[in-house]
This record gives structure tokens, C-alpha cells and sequence, in this order.
């Protein structure tokens, strides 16, 4: 009898709580997540707590594990068959390794600061005071699920999307090596619990290959960073040879259309046409000075940006303008000007895809960088197109979405917005109609810090 309320108490009070928690919080970093999310995981909860719980104290500790694993595993895939197989294996995988974390800072506080000595004490003898080291850590646990899910500060799509062109290799032995020290640190929380004299040969061997992996993750960490920096170095390069590809275009699409203009103008005045030719070369003018403008600012690299953007939208018949800040001093700020390249190309891109989908003589783009006093860059981007739904404003931003078709990646302004967050800057959107309009306008505001760390 004793040993039935024993059961209830551990199946109620804390694997129930215990399960419910972390699996919620692993489920939590899906994008999108399940249908009936709390229902169905409150079915998993019960059939694994009561199946679990009722072996626990029969079972020795490995097979614990092992028949906890089995259970959640056959669970899983019956109860969420819509997943993909991939998904619940990470899902898995995941919740493992949390739930390890977990029990090693729980069994940790238990022994070292409430001195229970083992694992059966713990369970029998010390319940309610186990309650009371669980449930912080499940509030806790419970308060990040919910801003996980809700406040989207972290997804699936995010977290894979930020490891984009970093080396698949490094960061799979990296996960393998971190995994291999939770287990070694699980066996040696688990000898701890159940002590042994056979143990201290075999716990020196652990110890020793627990450093040997910690260097490994270590230098592999070391790599992966300077991967990291490989690959940002590549990417800087490859944003100024496109925009440099564009100006030599530009230049050969001039050179080639030269004696063209050349001819026309030569015919006209020959047969007398002088309004005509005068309208024609009025428009030659315009059209070479839009592009040589912007050619001798202070800043190479913006010059050439406003440069190739003005080419490109000369050839898609799109009204396009670009202010830049004149005698700016961009070594006083921590903000890279790839990054302002990056963030602002990226914006105009975008409207110059709008205003392919509108009539000719409504495509019109406007950006601009100038600086607010001292400590502010700030960055706009306008275009008219149709107004952006309340609904779609924040799925915009959310790395794959995109409303115009497959031949585009859909992460342009995911990338815009995870640059923004990196320097702590602002990003502002507005779309709307007016009155007098036809058509709406849509405009991104973007304040970035000039000292931002």
C-alpha cells in the first residue's frame, strides 16, 4: 500500500509536471507548431508517466533509461504520425539531451547542497523536498517555452537558418562530441548516485576521456569560428563583385548603346526634326546623368551600390532615386558598411520585385542613408505596390516566407532584420493607402546605432 501512494505522489507531483514541461518547451521550436499541441501532449504525459513510474522502483536504473526512451519514443510517432520521421527524431534527440541537462543540475543541487545521498533516497525519503528543487526549474522552464512560442524569438526555420553556409562538418562533430559529455557525465552522476568500489578504476578512465573530448569540442569550436569568419569575409566579397559585375554592365550596355544614340541623333538632324531630337537627347541626358550622378561620392562602396541599383532599375522601367549622406566619416562608426550594403540592398531588392508586379508608371523607389546627429544611421526604403496585410507584416521577416513565387528564397528581409537585431537598431514598417492614391505605399524605417557593440 505504502508503496502505491509512493507512486502516486512521484507519477503526480513530478513526472507528470516533469514530462509535460520539457517536451513543451523541445515542441516549442517548431514553426509551425501542432494541432492541439496541449491536448495531445497530455495524452503522451499520462500513458508515460503511469507506464514509467509503475517500473521505477522495480527496474535497476539502466533499464529505467532504456524503457523511458522505448516508451516516449513508440508515444511519439503514434501520436504525432503527422510529423516527419525527421522531425521526430530530432524532436527526440532533443528532449534527451534536455531532460539529461535537467536531471544532472537536479541530482546535482539534491546531493551537493541538500546532501541526500542517493538516488532511492531522493525518490522515497525526500520527495517533497525534491518538489521543491523541480518545480523552480520547470516555472522557468515554462516561462521560456511560452516566449518561444509566442513572442517567435526562436524557431526551427531561424536556428537553421543562422548556420547557412557554415560547415555542415564542424558543427556535426561539434553536437557529437557534446553529446558524448553528457553521457559521461550521466554515467558519472549515475555511479555517484549508486556508489561502487569497482567504480573508481572505471571513473578515472571516464574522467580522463571527458578531457580528452572536451578538447576536441574546443578546437572544433576554434575551427568553427574561423569558418565563420572565412565565410563573412566571403560574403563581403561576393556583395562587391555583384555590385561591381552590375556597374561594368552598365558601362558595356552604355559603350554599346552609344553609337546607336550617335545614329539617331545624326538622322534627326539631318532631316531636320528638331523638337524630336532635342525631346531624344533631353531623355539621353537624363538617363546618363541618373547613372553618373552618384559616381564620385566619398564612399566608394556606397557609390557603387547606388550605382548598379540605378542600372538595374533603368532596365526594369522603375523610377528609382537614392539618397546618400554627403562627407561621412564611416570610420567613427562600429557599423560595417557591408552591413548597411547588405540591409539596404536587400530592401530595394525587395521593391524592385513589387513594382514589377504594378503598371509601369506607378514603379517608383526611393532610398536613403543619412545620418540623425551623431549617434544615429538611419535607413529608408519606400516603393508603391500593395499594401502589406497587419497579418503579414511579422511573417515577412520569417526566413523562407515569401508571396512571390518559387524562384525567389524568401530570405532577404529575414536577413535584413537579423542585421538590425545584431547591431540592437530599430525596424519600422509601414503600409498603407491614401486618399489621393491608387495604389498603396509600403516603407521600411531602419535606425541603426553608430557605436553599437
Amino acid at each position: 500500500m505504502q508503496e502505491f501512494i509512493t507512486f502516486l505522489k512521484l507519477d503526480l507531483l513530478v513526472s507528470q509536471p516533469q514530462f509535460f514541461v520539457y517536451w513543451l518547451f523541445c515542441f516549442s521550436f517548431l514553426d509551425p507548431l501542432p494541432k492541439n499541441l496541449y491536448k495531445r501532449l497530455g495524452i503522451i504525459t499520462l500513458l508515460h508517466s503511469v507506464y514509467t513510474d509503475s517500473l521505477i522502483l522495480i527496474l535497476p536504473a539502466p533499464l529505467i533509461i532504456i524503457n523511458t526512451l522505448l516508451a516516449g519514443t513508440v508515444l511519439l510517432f503514434f501520436v504525432f504520425r503527422e510529423l516527419s520521421t525527421k522531425k521526430k527524431l530530432v524532436l527526440l534527440f532533443f528532449t534527451l539531451f534536455f531532460g539529461i541537462l535537467m536531471d544532472l543540475i537536479l541530482t546535482a543541487i539534491a546531493i551537493y547542497i541538500f546532501k541526500i545521498p542517493s538516488h532511492e533516497n531522493m525518490l522515497k525519503d525526500n520527495l517533497y523536498l525534491m518538489i521543491t528543487i523541480i518545480f523552480p526549474q520547470l516555472i522557468i522552464t515554462s516561462i521560456a517555452s511560452y516566449f518561444i512560442r509566442n513572442k517567435k524569438l526562436l524557431s526551427a526555420n531561424r536556428l537553421f537558418s543562422a548556420l547557412i553556409g557554415i560547415e555542415k562538418n564542424i558543427i556535426s562533430k561539434l553536437i557529437i562530441l557534446i553529446v558524448f559529455q553528457f553521457i559521461i557525465l550521466a554515467i558519472l552522476q549515475y555511479f555517484q548516485l549508486f556508489p561502487n568500489e569497482d567504480h573508481h578504476y572505471l571513473n578515472s578512465i571516464l574522467i580522463y576521456v571527458l578531457i580528452f573530448i572536451s578538447i576536441l569540442a574546443l578546437v572544433s569550436m576554434f575551427r568553427l569560428l574561423l569558418r565563420t569568419r572565412e565565410q563573412a569575409a566571403r560574403m563581403t566579397q561576393e556583395v562587391y563583385v555583384e555590385e561591381i559585375n552590375d556597374m561594368f554592365t552598365s558601362i558595356r550596355g552604355q559603350r554599346h548603346d552609344f553609337l546607336n544614340h550617335v545614329q539617331v541623333i545624326h538622322t534627326m538632324s539631318q532631316m531636320g526634326k528638331n523638337d524630336q531630337l532635342r525631346t531624344y537627347v533631353a531623355a539621353l541626358v537624363k538617363e546618363t546623368r541618373d547613372v553618373s550622378d552618384i559616381a564620385y561620392h566619398s564612399l566608394p562602396a556606397l557609390a557603387a551600390f547606388a550605382k548598379a541599383k540605378t542600372t538595374v532599375a533603368i532596365g526594369k522601367g522603375i523610377k528609382f532615386t537614392c539618397d546618400l549622406p554627403d562627407n561621412w566619416n564611416y570610420h567613427e562608426t562600429t557599423v560595417k558598411v557591408i552591413d548597411i550594403i547588405k540591409i539596404i540592398g536587400n530592401l530595394v531588392d525587395n521593391a524592385f520585385d513589387v513594382s514589377d508586379s504594378i503598371s509601369p508608371e506607378l514603379r517608383e523607389v526611393h532610398a536613403t542613408i543619412r545620418l540623425e546627429g551623431t549617434s544615429i544611421i538611419e535607413l529608408i526604403v519606400s516603393n508603391h505596390g500593395p499594401v502589406i496585410l497587419d497579418h503579414d507584416k511579422e511573417r515577412i521577416f520569417d526566413p523562407g516566407y515569401t508571396s512571390k513565387g518559387e524562384s525567389h528564397s524568401g530570405l532577404g528581409l529575414a536577413i535584413v532584420q537579423e542585421r538590425v537585431k545584431h547591431y540592437n537598431g530599430k525596424l519600422e514598417l509601414h503600409s498603407d493607402i491614401k486618399k489621393e492614391q491608387t495604389i498603396g505605399t509600403t516603407t521600411f524605417r531602419i535606425s541603426l546605432p553608430q557605436t553599437s557593440v
